[in-house]
């Protein structure tokens, strides 16, 4: 059995509200086991005899789509690559308070890093395969840029951004 964790794109944020013990009965009627939910965005853990990640997310989001009516675009990691990425820990040397993030992404993206925006308030640090790793920057009006919306706009890609602190959370669940 291999541990998955799903990241899905869109959950609880723009009006569309998911109740996280019906989001769990989803995955349990796909056949996954030990379905659990971490947090209120759409981060759901489960482990699948199935090794082919690309067919467990079309899966996934067949499910979803039927289910709620809209895309729900979903990103898989096992648990060795989500390891591997919170031991990397891009944001080791950097300050304190430091708004930093890690977005999923389908395929690797083939951009020069670093890659800034300062109008959007996003300063994308670097990548490892399909995941970006990238910093808030603050705006005007005591705002800060968000790297979900501005990696979507620019490369025309859909993607999931979670906080690093909830990356490295989720992995003890």
């Amino acid at each position: 059995m291999t541990k998955y964790f799903a990241f899905l794109r869109g959950i609880n944020v723009g009006g569309r509200v998911l109740k996280m013990d019906l989001l769990t009965r989803y995955f349990v009627a796909l056949g996954f086991k030990d379905a659990k939910t971490f947090i209120q965005s759409g981060n759901v853990v489960f482990t699948s005899p199935e090794k082919n990640a690309k067919a467990l997310e079309t899966k996934i989001e067949k499910k979803l789509l039927k289910e709620l009516g809209y895309e729900v675009p979903t990103f898989l990691r096992t648990e060795r690559e989500l390891e591997a990425l919170v031991e990397l820990d891009p944001f080791k040397k950097m300050k304190e308070g430091a708004k930093v993030y890690i977005t999923f992404i389908k395929e690797e993206l083939k951009v020069n890093f670093p890659h800034s925006s300062e109008k959007d308030g996003v300063r994308i640090l670097g990548a490892r395969k399909n995941d970006l790793f990238s910093q808030s920057l603050p705006l005007q009006g005591g705002k800060w840029g968000f790297p979900n919306v501005y990696i979507e706009k620019q490369f025309k890609i859909a993607a999931t951004t979670r906080n690093w602190n909830t990356t490295t959370k989720i992995l003890g669940k």
